[in-house]
């Protein structure tokens, strides 16, 4: 397959499409005037990680594409680094419009917030050090697990783990990696892309299992705000038609995602 590159002619295009499908939408309604004010878990690589030259210092495949789209609705971007468990709830509380955390849309949390189009497959893996490659869930009896806390692979662990394997929860996502390194768990159990990336750029990692779990991330807002889920799904399209998705997809992933 021949790669396109990232293009900022296609990029300005993309905007202009997006910019003439979000001036059509309800009315959006915002915590702060003339900003798209973002909820995201940072760092949690490549979805979202500090970048000086990024909006609010912040950078990674969610902020890329938050800020097209805001971008696109004439918005300035801010981004307001949040902890993970339950930041669902965090645009019902007038912290944020918008979560946009490599965040899985699940029926629970659909009971409290409003969900954007998908804009991302995932599924859950095991990650290992190298000197344990080969390693598999079904290895770990007696063994620690790690995994994030209120994440879906936490619950896929719970549901799936041997009996006599113990779970071990962080708060930060950045915090298993850490616990993995010094031998504080012998495996951590969480999204496939952020351990994929990992593992790319570390060879101390790899990556031994992976699970199909037909997860879907999604932007989440307050159930209310109709008007903002609108204006986001519209410029999500506008984005995949003309390309723009794909070159992000691209830059962070190296394929042209769907």
């Amino acid at each position: 397959i021949m790669k396109r590159p990232f293009s900022l002619m296609l990029l300005i295009l993309a905007l202009a499409l997006v910019a003439a499908a979000c001036s059509s939408g309800d009315d959006a309604a915002l915590v702060a005037e003339g900003k798209l004010t973002v909820c995201s878990e940072v760092p949690y690589e490549p979805f979202e990680f500090e970048d000086p030259a990024g909006p609010s210092g912040y950078g990674g495949f969610d902020i890329a594409l938050m800020d097209a789209i805001a971008t696109a609705m004439e918005l300035e971007l801010v981004v307001a680094n949040t902890p993970f468990d339950g930041i669902w709830l965090q645009p019902a509380a007038g912290a944020c419009d918008v979560v946009a955390s490599a965040m899985t849309i699940t029926e629970d949390r659909q009971a409290n917030a409003l969900f954007s189009d998908p804009y991302f497959n995932a599924a859950q893996s095991l990650m290992v050090t190298a000197a344990n490659d080969g390693l598999t869930l079904a290895d770990t009896d007696g063994m620690k697990i790690g995994v994030q806390t209120g994440t879906t692979g936490e619950i896929y662990a719970t549901e799936n783990k041997p009996a006599g394997a113990d779970l071990v929860s962080f708060d930060e996502g950045a915090a298993l990696f850490l616990a993995l390194e010094s031998g504080s768990v012998d495996a951590i159990l969480q999204d496939l892309p952020v351990n994929g990336y990992r593992a790319t750029q570390d060879a101390n990692f790899a990556v031994t299992e992976t699970y199909e779990t037909d997860e879907q991330y999604g932007f989440g807002m307050a159930l209310d705000n109709d008007g903002l889920a609108s204006q986001i799904n519209d410029a999500l399209k506008a984005l995949k038609d003309s390309g723009a998705y794909g070159d992000l997809h691209e830059k962070y992933f190296g394929t042209r995602g769907e």
